[in-house]
């Protein structure tokens, strides 16, 4: 049975003893009560010798190890860590299982800061993720200021409009009750008959009117642009999940916001918590 708590799995970089991921959700699980923090480190390499299986037990040991010391370096924050260790050729599969075994509310991860055609864990996780997915761009120290949410009110079926609800009420949570964060709002449209009123905008968030944004295009070419303008620290979009070739070759605005964005990404999918925080 699922308890109240809220579980973060952050993936380690086993390339950095910066961690970015990690930092960043301490930073979130600061203020925050009933929260676990599993570290996911993955390492792998194809092993020869006479005993694999020793040679590989081997290597995770001295993994574990590593990673213990990462975490003893943040042991003065009070809060508990858990370290998970496995050893597998593709960490991105390993991460979807623990994921689904350790029914995980919110995936943080340091973002490649490459083109998403090469980023291919980045998209990986985009387009396979049953949960939310927080990639890190910048200085995980740094206060959350400014959180631009990006809405569709031209959504028509059930599942695009449970996901626009979604990721509105994460933005008003961020927002907090006092306006401790300034909270923007982005629509693009690509013609006249999907244009909305800023103001029709605004008061869905119950937001000022200079902060909602109505621009024409795609919102993936709009939105990055738009964050550089506002000086947004982290940008929220929703995101619904395909798979097969439409998964290849249709692309979506999370991918492609991720190349040219500095903020931190939020992405939500349709089956995510919308419970878990980020600023």
């Amino acid at each position: 049975m699922r308890t109240e708590k809220t579980r973060y799995l952050v993936v380690i970089d086993p390339a950095r003893n910066e961690q970015w991921a990690l930092q960043k959700a301490l930073r979130i699980a600061k203020n925050r009560e009933n929260v676990e923090i599993y570290a996911f480190l993955c390492p792998y390499y194809y092993i020869q010798g006479a005993d694999p299986s020793e040679l590989e037990a081997a290597e995770l040991r001295r993994h574990s190890m590593w990673l213990d010391e990462i975490l003893a370096h943040y042991s003065e924050t009070g809060i508990t860590v858990k370290p998970v260790v496995e050893w597998h050729a593709d960490w991105t599969d390993a991460l979807l299982k623990m994921v689904f075994d350790l029914q995980i509310d919110m995936v943080i991860k340091r973002s490649s800061n490459r083109a998403i055609a090469q980023a291919s864990s980045d998209r990986k996780l985009i387009r396979t993720l049953r949960t939310a997915l927080l990639l890190v761009k910048h200085d995980p120290t740094a206060e959350v200021r400014k959180v631009l949410v990006a809405v569709d009110l031209n959504a028509t079926d059930e599942e695009h409009k449970a996901l626009n609800e979604a990721t509105m009420n994460l933005g008003r949570q961020i927002r907090g009750a006092d306006d401790q964060v300034e909270l923007h709002a982005v629509s693009a449209y690509l013609d006249s008959d999907k244009f909305v009123h800023a103001p029709d905008v605004a008061k869905k968030l119950g937001i000022e009117r200079s902060r909602a944004h109505v621009h024409l295009g795609k919102p993936g070419d709009v939105i990055p642009g738009l964050a550089k303008k506002i000086g947004a620290d982290l940008v929220i979009v929703g995101n619904i999940g395909r798979r097969g070739l439409s998964g290849m070759t249709v692309g979506n605005t999370a991918e492609k916001i991720l190349g040219d964005i500095w903020s931190d990404v939020l992405v939500l999918v349709r089956e995510a918590d919308i419970s878990v925080a980020a600023a």
